[in-house]
């Protein structure tokens, strides 16, 4: 069990590493290529319609919920009933798929406003993002039906094809930009971003081909059904609820409440939405790498250990991937903080994406790093308890931080972080998430070693503020001698139109992309023999491990 949990590991993580890069190349993309305006605002917040109705029918609650009820089947042995359970759920998902696309047809107007209402302020960008929600909103089959087949194959302990899946759908948005763009020959950037919005679509459904050939040689003979009754659909249904509710909450602090409270500034300085967009982003990449590939990948053990009532196994599991988690994205975290300046413009500096946008992107970077540590962590935390079939405890949880997100932004908003508040108020509710989570799964399941849990965490954290000391000393040091600005720690939000006339001005020095590169690489190095040594010289036994599973790597091969 414990070699298939971290063959999954090892997999998931691999493709995630190559998703996030074909995800980099795919915003720098479309930021050098449309910059950061109204019309990119418009994109980004109509991409999020669909994409919010996605997380709400599948999402990480299509397999959280229905990877428990077939892992009982085939622990069983019972592979055709567990088919059969798969194919009521597939006619189910179509059918709302189905009605979502229309209902997003039709009402598309009243979506964007909910999803954007500070877009009216511009009526000709809010047209733009209607119209663009009304071409991706059929991406919503594609993603629906494609977060089912993982869950499937998943269950079946394949990770393979799952993972490949989402490098496809980043090819075909960047096949897109490529391609489809270039090929319209239009000045005007609504036109032009058709191309975009037909690669979103491109790309939601090869991810479905993508795994059609594993589907096949596991069982799957597809007939439609509604067999509402069955047993397993019953249960399916009755954690899918709760657990869509949970997740679609914690999603909203990440997914909506960007557009949503960003849409307010946008309407006064063109591009908030999309600066916030690429700062949450760096967010995304080391969650989906250590938070959402580990917890995924540990999951199905974790599921098929409560079945087989063996708690302590579930005790050990979910303790073993926090501290996984932890050693990983709490230095993510720091270093995310320390370098937010320099990392934004080495990656996205380029073409129409200027000054105007680094600055805000690594402001609202600075206010959203601290909660990384939170968030990834509560991505185990929460499959702990749906492996219990405890499907209640996480929406509770989360519409508690949320509702702590909401009323903060509200508050600080009004002050001169203006938007960076958005990513202040989301760090603060993550934290607070995982701190009141993690007692509740301890006493969920009987115990759970949280003392030693907190003394490894805290270890992490020391260690990861002498790397983020030593890493912020040779940035700033770096950048006095290559004469390339370090990270601007401040509290009063970039004015973004002004940036943007200074450098229409000529007013703005050129910054090198190679000091830049020259300066995060070494800062990084530094940081990353500061982590392991002061891990060591605090004989974290999380070091330890590290080491014997590179050492026993090396000896195979």
């Amino acid at each position: 069990m414990k070699q298939s949990v971290v063959r999954g590991v090892g997999i998931m993580m691999a493709a995630t590493i190559v998703s996030r890069l074909l995800g980099y190349v795919r915003d720098y993309l479309i930021g050098s290529t449309f910059g950061t305006t109204g019309h990119t605002d418009a994109f980004w917040a109509a991409f999020g319609v669909p994409d919010l109705l996605y997380y709400l029918l599948a999402g990480g609650a299509l397999g959280a919920a229905f990877i428990p009820v077939l892992t009982d089947y085939l622990t069983q042995g019972d592979d055709a009933e567990a088919w059969r359970v798969a194919d009521t759920i597939a006619t189910v998902i179509l059918i709302a798929s189905a009605l979502g696309v229309a209902v997003i047809e039709i009402f598309a107007p009243s979506l964007v406003f909910v999803v954007v209402p500070g877009l009216r302020l511009k009526p000709q960008i809010y047209g733009e993002c209607v119209f663009f929600v009304r071409i991706m909103a059929p991406m919503v089959f594609g993603t629906t039906l494609s977060a089912l087949s993982s869950a499937i194959l998943q269950s079946y302990r394949h990770f393979t094809a799952p993972a490949v899946a989402w490098l496809i759908y980043n090819i075909g948005i960047i096949f897109g930009a490529v391609v489809i763009v270039p090929h319209l020959h239009s000045a005007d950037p609504r036109q032009r971003m058709v191309g975009l919005c037909v690669g979103v679509l491109i790309g939601a459904f090869l991810m479905v081909a993508a795994q059609l050939p594993a589907l096949i040689r596991r069982g799957l003979r597809y007939r439609p059904r509604l067999d509402l009754g069955h047993p397993g659909v019953r249960l399916a249904a009755a954690m899918f609820i709760p657990i869509m509710a949970g997740l679609a909450v914690s999603q909203l602090s990440l997914l909506w409440f960007p557009y949503f409270f960003g849409s307010f500034f946008s309407g006064h300085q063109a591009g908030v939405i999309t600066v916030i967009r690429y700062a949450s982003r760096l967010i995304i990449l080391p969650l989906g790498l250590f938070g959402v590939t580990i917890s995924t990948a540990v999951f199905p053990a974790l599921a098929e250990r409560a079945t087989l009532q063996q708690l302590d196994g579930v005790r050990s599991g979910c303790r073993d991937a926090i501290r996984a988690v932890s050693v990983m994205a709490i230095p993510s975290s720091i270093g995310l903080f320390v370098l937010a300046g320099p990392i934004i413009r080495l990656l996205w500096r380029g073409g129409e994406f200027g000054p105007a946008g680094v600055a805000a992107s690594g402001f609202v970077l600075l206010f959203y790093a601290p909660g990384l540590m939170g968030l990834a962590a509560m991505q185990v935390v929460n499959r702990g308890f749906y492996a219990v079939k405890d499907r209640w405890t996480p929406p509770a949880i989360g519409v508690g931080y949320v509702a702590l997100s909401v009323v903060l932004t509200l508050y600080l908003m009004r002050l001169p972080v203006g938007y960076g508040a958005i990513g202040l108020a989301a760090s603060v509710a993550w934290l607070v998430g995982f701190g009141v989570s993690l007692p509740l799964l301890r006493r969920r399941l009987g115990g759970m070693g949280l003392r030693g849990l907190v003394a490894s965490l805290a270890r992490i954290l020391l260690a990861s503020l002498v790397m983020g000391v030593v890493v912020w000393y040779v940035s700033h040091r770096l950048g006095i001698v290559l004469r390339v600005p370090a990270t601007e720690f401040r509290w009063i939000a970039p004015d973004m139109d002004a940036i943007r006339r200074a450098d229409a001005a000529g007013l703005l020095p050129h910054i090198s992309r190679f000091k830049t590169l020259v300066q995060v690489v070494l800062a990084m190095a530094a940081g990353a023999i500061a982590y392991v040594a002061a891990l060591a010289a605090l004989r974290a036994p999380e070091l330890q491990v590290v080491r014997r599973a590179v050492v026993s790597r090396l000896r195979r091969r």
